[in-house]
């Protein structure tokens, strides 16, 4: 907190995040399992990290895609823009939809993955009536699970909806 021109001023802890749905060729999804801190099992995901600047949101997803199951992929639309919040912290989350050729997906390393802060237990490909027929509990946040069924539903849109541009 703080005080600028007499107002309060309170500093919410923001993160800009990318999200990414890897498809194949087949049209089947691909999902981590993993467990988070502050869940008590491990739950399903999409491919997701932070964004903290020094390359593209692009390059990001990208980056994110091969470090949690090794897949390079080309980014083909954009599914949106996610923004998630409570009284203390907000999360921006950048949301793309991938193809992938391979679908040789792995789990990194132990130690590569603990130098992360990822704990990663399982990769799989879903169909996208197996995702319809999972529930909001099945998943490690609202957004992973909101952002599958909008994409289910057909909500996406041209890649170039989105624009980094420079300060």
């Amino acid at each position: 907190m703080g005080v600028v021109n007499g107002n309060l001023l309170i500093i919410m802890d923001t993160k800009a995040k990318v999200g990414v749905i890897v498809t194949d060729k087949d049209g089947r999804v691909l999902l981590i399992k993993e467990k988070l801190e502050k869940k008590p099992v491990a739950l399903w995901n999409i491919i997701k990290g932070s964004y903290d600047g020094g390359e593209t949101i692009f390059e990001a997803a990208k980056r994110e895609c091969w470090e949690e199951v090794s897949l390079n992929v080309e980014l083909i639309q954009s599914l949106g823009v996610y923004v998630s919040e409570d009284a203390e912290r907000m999360r921006i989350q950048f949301n793309f939809l991938a193809e992938t050729d391979n679908v040789d997906a792995g789990v990194a390393p132990k130690e590569e993955q603990e130098s992360r802060d990822e704990a990663i237990e399982e990769v799989r490909w879903f169909t996208k009536d197996e995702l319809g027929k999972m529930n909001s509990e099945d998943f490690v946040s609202a957004r992973a699970y909101e952002l599958l069924h909008d994409w289910i539903a057909g909500k996406a849109f041209p890649l170039d909806t989105c624009k980094q541009v420079g300060m």
